[in-house]
């Protein structure tokens, strides 16, 4: 079986629709001693009231509601607070920058590999502005000749085209915003309007927005009210872009045909943006892969509110998932004194139950864990397991799926400690090689990116998704991953990976292995992989 997992996860080479791949990597690591180590793991905690961040950044407005918001949801009750995952401060970085023990990351995938060679094991990747504790000395020159600098917490990166030592690099300025790990959605997102959106290389004047977009006269008048942004923090605008410069190309990206725009938006593409800023009357948004986008032609991204259970001895399975617009909690005794309503219940609420049916003449009602009851209509139910897995008996961490109920189940060993829902392949349980449907099985997750890009090119189904957060590959192109897109868990709706809620795909992005240090973007591994049934 281990040689079977193994081998399953090393011939991760074909791409699914929708879903990126990234190279397989080696063999575990040991840690490097000499450097401050990076804080890789994190510690799950029951949720608190506020999230906690991992880095400082500045506040973000508050956004205001709205009377008919408000109103709407008055009539709903506050949903639980999401589960928070805790992720522990790292050393501060000025006393490195000061001792120039600093490496910078110049490209998308600056790799890390085991060893000072070109040739060995990749160990992740740093993504452009990620800056790193190294080595103070190059521990060899093989095939590069900047030289390999050993960095935190283990593995080498060249000093050449990705990456650089000089703190003070332009794109490192322009790109120092790190994605908050702590957030359902680690950047801030949005997505193309119609006509969509140009991609320029710098703020451009008015005499290039003119040239590039034909109904620029049009589109002012059409969003002189729009407001979808005013809320949103404004930052100021660099001194690069102030001067009109064109924004540095990283390492890797395509060269540019025209000087100052690289190309128009898919209608189904998303955005993840580092900064907002105001020029020439108008605002604009630098995307991850630095590109200006003009905010008018892009509507703002609001995550999913919807979140699974953190379970314990004290809420342990089984768990409801409430499917109906129109539930209801109970009170009373339903033999004597007869039920009265309690509270009506959220769409997807999750609520634990103990097990106590009871039938009556207008229904079977479930007794739940706070002594009220609710009506086994329109549920989805999530039962401890029947039999046990070989692989609980040895208290690892495991995912479990179930395409027809549409739920995960997280495990330590027997354990169950967070359940869900989501939405795997359109295709159900057809064929996956014939179908848009999430393949089944036993998997080792091997590779995880913070966020990755997913698109399509397929006539009648383009779409270009970029930095789709917390992604875990399994299996050729199947992943894990949030979707900011839509929100339909609890009902298939990908092209066969298994999307999660912004805030289940953070939570779940901690939980499992391999662990990705808090400065790099991704990371890989064979051996620490956390193991995935999927089943009907």
């Amino acid at each position: 079986m281990a040689l079977r997992l193994f081998l399953s996860a090393a011939l991760a080479l074909l791409v699914m629709i929708g879903c990126p791949v990234t190279e397989p990597p080696g063999p575990s690591r040991a840690p490097l001693s000499v450097l401050a180590p990076m804080p890789a793991a994190v510690q799950v905690l029951p949720a608190p009231a506020t999230d906690a961040r991992p880095e400082a950044q500045p506040p973000q407005a508050k956004k205001p509601r709205r009377a008919r918001q408000a109103r709407r949801r008055a009539s709903k009750p506050e949903p639980p607070p999401a589960p928070v995952v805790e992720v522990p401060e790292g050393l501060p970085l000025h006393r490195d920058l000061v001792a120039g023990r600093i490496l910078g990351a110049l490209s998308k995938e600056t790799v890390v590999r085991a060893e000072p060679r070109p040739s060995a094991r990749k160990l992740g990747f740093l993504r452009q502005g990620a800056l790193v504790r190294r080595e103070p000395q190059a521990a060899g020159h093989e095939g590069c000749p900047g030289g390999w600098y050993r960095v935190a917490p283990e593995g080498y990166v060249c000093v050449g085209k990705t990456a650089t030592l000089d703190a003070s690099h332009p794109l490192l300025q322009l790109t120092s915003r790190r994605p908050d790990r702590a957030a359902p959605l680690p950047y801030l997102y949005g997505r193309a309007r119609f006509p969509t959106p140009p991609l320029y290389t710098r703020l451009p004047t008015a005499q290039q927005q003119a040239l590039v977009e034909l109904d620029l006269v049009a589109q002012q008048r059409r969003t002189r009210h729009f407001a979808a942004w005013d809320d949103a923090p404004i930052a100021e605008v660099p001194e690069l872009l102030a001067r009109g410069e064109r924004v540095p190309r990283p390492f890797g990206y395509p060269v540019l045909e025209r000087d100052f725009v690289s190309g128009s938006a898919l209608p189904e593409t998303g955005f993840a943006f580092l900064e907002l800023y105001e020029h020439g009357g108008r605002r604009w948004g630098l995307t991850t892969d630095l590109s200006v986008v003009p905010l008018d032609r892009v509507e703002p991204v609001r995550a999913s509110e919807f979140h699974g259970i953190q379970l314990s001895k004290e809420t342990p399975l089984p768990v409801v998932f409430v499917r109906s617009k129109g539930a209801y909690l109970y009170r009373g005794d339903p033999r004597s004194s007869g039920l009265v309503i309690e509270r009506p219940l959220g769409h997807r609420e999750a609520v634990p139950i103990t097990g106590t049916k009871l039938r009556l003449t207008q229904g079977t009602y479930l007794e739940t864990r706070s002594g009220h009851w609710i009506l086994d209509q329109h549920l989805v139910r999530i039962d401890p397991m029947l039999s046990k897995p070989r692989w609980a008996d040895r208290g690892q961490s495991w995912i479990e799926v179930s395409i027809l109920q549409q739920s995960l189940v997280a495990y330590r060993g027997e354990e169950p400690v967070y359940a869900t829902l989501v939405s795997t392949g359109i295709g159900g349980l057809g064929d996956p090689k014939e179908t848009q449907a999430t393949i089944r099985g036993t998997f080792l997750i091997h590779t995880k990116h913070v966020t990755a890009t997913m698109s399509n090119d397929e006539v009648g189904d383009e779409f270009d998704l970029r930095d789709v957060p917390y992604v875990q590959y399994f299996q050729d192109g199947y992943a894990f991953h949030a979707a900011y897109w839509h929100d339909a868990f609890g009902s298939p709706r990908s092209h066969g990976c298994i999307n999660l809620s912004p805030a289940d795909a953070r939570w779940l992005f901690h939980f499992t292995g391999p662990a990705v240090p808090r400065a790099w973007h991704s990371a890989l591994s064979l051996r620490e992989g956390t193991l995935v049934y999927i089943h009907p």
